[in-house]
């Protein structure tokens, strides 16, 4: 019983634990609003597009949160641009953005090695967190968390039905904007614990197990987030015995959680789909 409290010896694993918590209920939070309005290769898009922006701010001394923030805004606006002003499909404008920004920043990463972790960048650096960057996320995480606190029912109309929205008189590229810098923002601080590669899934596997598991936005925030949280302490937790990466158990973890809800959820699950096909059939069949 002993053994199991071992990690909570260590300030570093205590850190760890409370700080994957944190960015795993904002990513839960956004992840419901994400899946709603089916932005999950947008936020893909954006978790890989930050990485030059923080290899500039390494390299010119800025905090790292500042520079990613700016990539991930400059990689949405040049979608947009792209979307706009040409025939490409938006899904091949996402592709050709976000590996385009990623390119780059591995090329400024490989100019200067010894300024930049690659990493720390790709993978995260969870355990080893300086102050700063802890104090970089409280920031971002309380923003965050504020602006969805206000605006969620109108941003929950604007991913389920902008057309609506707008005729209700709300201010659809205002919201659009909101919901692409929140976005930004949240891989920003993901970026900083599970690296740019599992920030992707921290932003949607919650939301995506949460719309399996009921039909009421509501509830499906609370659930999105709570298993973001409980996953990423359980992951981080789990790390330390395991001695795996971090973010690699927290992500496991939350796709094993999916895979959970894609096999058994009562209503949507592929087990419940499958008695009801079956159902239907018996009660459809000739006598």
């Amino acid at each position: 019983m002993t053994e199991l409290l071992t990690p909570f010896h260590y300030d570093y694993m205590v850190r760890a634990i409370w700080v994957s918590a944190l960015v795993g209920g904002v990513c839960g939070f956004l992840s419901s609003f994400i899946t709603l309005k089916g932005w999950s290769l947008m936020g893909d898009a954006l978790s890989h597009a930050v990485v030059p922006g923080v290899a500039l701010a390494y390299l010119l001394k800025l905090p790292l949160a500042l520079g990613a923030f700016i990539a991930g805004l400059l990689a949405s606006g040049a979608m947009a641009l792209i979307k706009a002003k040409s025939r490409i499909r938006e899904d091949a404008s996402i592709g050709i953005v976000f590996t385009s920004f990623f390119a780059l920043g591995l090329l400024l990463i490989s100019l200067n090695p010894a300024g930049v972790d690659r990493k720390t960048i790709i993978f995260g650096n969870l355990l080893g967190i300086p102050d700063q960057e802890v104090k970089q996320l409280l920031i971002i995480s309380f923003l965050t968390l504020l602006v969805i606190g206000l605006k969620w029912r109108d941003l929950m109309l604007f991913c389920f039905d902008p057309n609506q929205a707008r005729t209700l008189g709300m201010r659809t590229g205002l919201l659009h904007l909101t919901l692409l810098t929140l976005l930004s923002a949240t891989a920003v601080a993901a970026l900083q614990t599970v690296g740019a590669v599992l920030v992707v899934a921290m932003l949607i596997t919650p939301g995506a197990t949460a719309y399996l598991l009921t039909d009421r936005f509501g509830i499906m925030i609370w659930l999105s987030a709570g298993m973001g949280v409980l996953t990423a302490i359980a992951g981080a937790y789990a790390s330390y015995f395991f001695n795996g990466a971090t973010g690699g158990c927290i992500v496991t973890l939350q796709t094993m959680v999916f895979l959970a809800a894609f096999l058994f959820a009562p209503k949507h699950g592929l087990l419940s789909n499958r008695r009801r096909a079956r159902a239907h059939l018996e009660a459809t069949a000739p006598v």
